[in-house]
């Protein structure tokens, strides 16, 4: 609050006093002028006249009353007009507009009721309105700002909320879920898919398909809809743009499956290849499914099917795995497997011959190479095996 005993001339607190008596009048004035200097006034569906009324009176009744000398200046009613404002969407420019339009009214009526012997008198207080009204709009602004940020931070807390309750099991709080799908216009019927991956995939939503993320422990997951599966479908390979292995679930029609589509693509995630740079279908992975699904059993595959392989030096032992890694992407090509090793062709035989007897399991024998398959997966999949193709 600036010191107004010094300035104030000996008689402007007679000057000011009969304002007091005009207040009501005054907000009546103050708000028309307000109305029709701004805009966002006038179309502001949230802010009513009355409330806008009760405000510009508060204000002004403060302001006055010190100017009259009756009571010190409470900043309260500037500090309530700036959160008020900033809950009902007013912009700030226009909050500090609208002070500044009742510090000229109040200079105004105080030179409509001097007369032109007080020209001394009415010097000082010109300084002493416009000083109350700075510190009112810095009061107001402040106060207008703290509110915009505990609003966007209770926005962002909101928005998380149901988020989560999107992703959640849909029976535990049904009333959020509803909440969830309304506000991010989620159609209950449609054609869906979830996606999870390990870091924020690319914006690949377009006007016809639309994307909900949230960011998870283990990474994000992320809901893709549209009115058909064909505008789905047409976006669904550039998923993996982002980086990391991506999952993505079986298609599915209705928002309640929700859920069930989030595990399905966590599990597809989990049965990416390490080194692939495309997402994985849950739909194209049946036996990698398996396997991420009952890990226990899985190890205990991967130890029956690879056995003594296993148990060789790390360097040898990841040289054989990724061969046969290499082998079974080549789809058992001995000649592709080489040529994407780097290799010749006769190394990849010795080492395919040589895991053949250490497992048993003859990489030719169509039951054998199968069960090899089974291991290799389980072994990356439930036993925390790494199978690089170098």
């Amino acid at each position: 609050m600036p010191e107004t005993d010094t300035v104030n001339a000996p008689d402007s607190t007679e000057l000011a006093a009969p304002l007091m008596e005009v207040a009501p009048e005054l907000a009546d004035e103050l708000v028309r002028r307000i109305m029709a200097a701004e805009n966002a006034y006038s179309e502001s569906t949230f802010l009513s006249p009355m409330q806008l009324r009760e405000a510009c009176l508060a204000n002004i009744t403060d302001l006055v009353g010190d100017l009259a000398g009756v009571r010190p200046l409470n900043l309260e009613s500037a500090k309530a007009a700036g959160r008020l404002k900033a809950e009902q969407g007013v912009p700030l420019a226009a909050l500090l507009h609208a002070f500044r339009l009742g510090g000229r009214l109040i200079w105004e009526e105080l030179m409509a009721r001097s007369d032109t012997d007080a020209p001394r008198t009415l010097l000082g207080m010109a300084a002493q309105v416009w000083a109350l009204v700075d510190v009112c709009s810095d009061a107001a602004a402040e106060a207008y700002r703290v509110t915009v940020d505990a609003r966007a931070e209770h926005d962002a807390d909101e928005r998380t909320r149901l988020v989560r309750a999107l992703f959640a099991d849909h029976v535990v709080n049904p009333a959020s879920v509803v909440d969830a799908l309304r506000t991010f216009r989620i159609p209950d019927r449609g054609c869906f898919v979830v996606v999870a991956a390990d870091t924020r995939c690319a914006d690949i939503a377009t006007p016809a398909v639309e994307a909900v993320w949230d960011s998870a422990v283990d990474g994000v997951v992320g809901l893709l809809f549209a009115q058909t599966d064909m505008l789905l479908e047409t976006v669904l390979d550039g998923v993996a743009d982002g980086g990391g292995n991506v999952g993505i679930s079986a298609m599915f029609f209705s928002s309640a499956g929700i859920p069930k589509a989030v595990e399905q693509a966590r599990l597809a995630r989990k049965c990416a290849p390490v080194d692939n740079t495309s997402p994985t279908r849950y739909d194209s992975v049946p036996v990698p499914l398996l396997l991420a699904g009952r890990p226990e059993e899985g190890r205990t595959a991967a130890q029956q099917i690879l056995g003594p392989l296993l148990d060789l030096p790390e360097g040898e032992r990841a040289s054989l795995l990724s061969t046969l890694d290499a082998w079974f992407r080549a789809k058992g090509s001995t000649t592709e497997a080489a040529h994407g090793l780097h290799y010749h062709r006769n190394t990849v035989l010795y080492r395919l011959r040589r895991i053949g007897e250490l497992t048993g399991r003859d990489f030719m024998n169509p039951v054998h190479a199968s069960e090899l398959y089974v291991g290799l997966c389980a072994y990356r999949l439930c036993s925390g095996g790494v199978v690089l193709t170098t």
